[in-house]
């Protein structure tokens, strides 16, 4: 692979070995004061997104859990029934 591509701070750097070019973002550039304002707002953004996501995933997770449920439920009351019908004969 020609272009190796590392992730810094939220935004994706793309070094083409061949030409030597860099394309980075300039905002990422400037003093450390700066780049700690803009470290502590890209993190902030991450972790709002990761927050969400594991929300979405919760809910997800006790929505499947009560399929689960319901279906292990139906599944046992028919092999009962189905039992009991079998003991009958």
């Amino acid at each position: 692979m020609s272009e190796n591509a590392t992730r810094q701070n939220g935004q994706l750097a793309r070094n083409d070995s061949m030409y030597g070019l860099s394309n980075v973002d300039p905002t990422l550039e400037g003093t450390p004061d700066d780049m700690t304002v803009v470290d502590a707002a890209s993190l902030r953004r991450q972790i709002i997104k990761l927050n969400r996501r594991l929300q979405l995933l919760e809910e997800e997770n006790k929505e499947r859990a009560k399929r689960e449920m319901i279906m292990y439920s139906i599944t046992v009351a028919f092999w009962l029934l189905n039992s009991w019908l079998w003991f009958r004969r």
